[in-house]
């Protein structure tokens, strides 16, 4: 079973708006993996990829936002 430790939350807006808050997961290696491995999910649990540093893809509704500058904030 693997355990995640919040690192990082990005504030983030859509193209029409919308806000979203995205978080940084590091997920914590089990005795099985030995790397530990970075998740990103939104605060209502939809998983996302990064796509770059100031970009991440919402991938259930395929959505691309935007990091809002200054709004990045360490957990």
């Amino acid at each position: 079973m693997s355990h995640y430790k919040d690192k990082r939350r990005f504030y983030c807006e859509s193209n029409a708006g919308k806000s979203y808050v995205i978080i940084e997961q590091m997920r914590i290696a089990s005795r099985q993996t030995v790397e530990p491995k970075t998740d990103y999910m939104t605060e209502q649990g939809e998983i996302v990829s990064r796509l770059d540093e100031s970009h991440f893809l919402i991938l259930l509704n395929n959505e691309v936002v935007t990091v809002q500058r200054g709004k990045r904030r360490q957990h």
